[in-house]
Parts: C-alpha cells; sequence; structure tokens
C-alpha cells in the first residue's frame, strides 16, 4: 500500500510541475479551453499561483521520496488537493462551466483525495 501511495504522490509531482510550469510560461492561454487571454490582473494571478501548484508537487515528490518517515503528511496533501477541487466547485457555481476537461480536473480532485485517504488510513 505504501508504494501505491508513492506512486500517486510522485503522479501528482510530475502533473503540477508540467501544468504549472505551463502555465508560468503560457499564462491564461495555456489554461486547457482558453480561446482568449484573461484580463491582465487575472494573467497575473494565475502565474503567480501556478507556483505555488509547482511547490505543491514539490512537497508531494518530497514526502514520496520516504514515505515511511513522511506519511503524516499524506491527511494534509489530500486534504489541499480536495479543496482545490472545492475552489473549482465554487467557481463553476459563481462564475458557470469550465468545460468538460477542468469538470474532469474537479471530479478527480473529489475522488483522489479520498482514495489517498483510505490508502494511508490502510498503511498506518
Amino acid at each position: 500500500m505504501e508504494s501505491t501511495l508513492k506512486y500517486i504522490l510522485y503522479t501528482i509531482f510530475l502533473v503540477s510541475l508540467i501544468t504549472g510550469l505551463n502555465i508560468l510560461i503560457g499564462g491564461s492561454l495555456s489554461v486547457p479551453g482558453a480561446t482568449i487571454g484573461a484580463q491582465a490582473q487575472i494573467d497575473n494571478e494565475l502565474r503567480f499561483f501556478s507556483m505555488f501548484w509547482v511547490a505543491y508537487g514539490g512537497f508531494c515528490f518530497w514526502v514520496a521520496r520516504n514515505i515511511g518517515e513522511r506519511i503524516n503528511y499524506i491527511p494534509f496533501i489530500a486534504a489541499v488537493f480536495f479543496l482545490g477541487g472545492i475552489g473549482r466547485l465554487f467557481s463553476m457555481i459563481m462564475v458557470g462551466s469550465p468545460g468538460n476537461f477542468l469538470i474532469g480536473a474537479m471530479v478527480l480532485e473529489f475522488v483522489l483525495p479520498i482514495i489517498i485517504y483510505v490508502i494511508y488510513k490502510k498503511t498506518k
């Protein structure tokens, strides 16, 4: 079970690194489904927050590298990922649908943390 958690964390790291750097470099036009660039303020915020996504992935990598000693961070990792899905849900309710790709990301952000937490509980 510990190795499953490790591979999930490594996958989160890779996805967050790739997508975070993509947003940092490409800005709002690199968001899946974007057809026009966002206002300067929104693009600026996206690029700023993209580094927090990269840092989150780095944290997942750090935990995975020595999961035996750092396993107690797993609930935090799952909770933050889940809260990201809550943020997407709020956006969807208040602003509208972001498109199928990002709705899929939101579903993953609700399901994967539960899986991570269940594996964590079985491992402990």
